[in-house]
């Protein structure tokens, strides 16, 4: 997955934390990773945490633990 700038932020998976350039971009995921289920997520959402490993970057720290957890370790 292609690092994306903090600026360049339009919108970020509620299930995974994962961020996307567009609104496109999360829907195309959220269909083939989650299966299209759960809320929207809203728009322009402010990023807090970065991983400090790939630098993706997270709005909670326990997404960021998640993250960690399942990228990370091994």
């Amino acid at each position: 997955m292609p690092y994306v700038e903090y600026d360049e932020v339009e919108a970020i998976c509620s299930d995974c934390g994962r961020a996307f350039r567009s609104e496109e971009a999360l829907a195309e995921h959220r269909a083939e990773a989650h299966g299209g289920t759960g809320p929207t997520p809203p728009k322009a959402v402010a990023v807090t945490v970065a991983c400090s490993v790939c630098h993706q970057k997270f709005t909670s720290t326990a997404a960021l633990v998640r993250h960690n957890a399942r990228a990370h370790t091994g």
